[in-house]
């Protein structure tokens, strides 16, 4: 398949799942373009970036500290004695 046309069919892919988790969302071009998308790309990469921050926190290089809002935890480097 042609680079275009699998574009074509990822974003239209995106657009579908959209519509079917929000049936009565209804936006212009620019309004699909600009929310829907990004928020489908900030959805599918929350749980690359959870399991990556696992990994971190597991091997010892950020802590995870409680969050005061419903948020979750807040990541930082760990601080290291050498």
């Amino acid at each position: 398949m042609e680079e275009w046309e699998e574009r074509v069919r990822c974003v239209a892919q995106k657009i579908e799942q959209y519509l079917e988790a929000h049936p009565e969302a209804a936006d212009s071009l620019e309004g699909i373009a600009a929310w829907w998308m990004s928020r489908q790309r900030i959805r599918s990469e929350l749980a690359v970036v959870r399991a990556a921050l696992d990994t971190l926190a597991q091997s010892g290089v950020v802590t995870a500290g409680q969050a005061d809002d419903q948020h979750g935890p807040i990541y930082r480097l760990k601080h290291r004695h050498h």
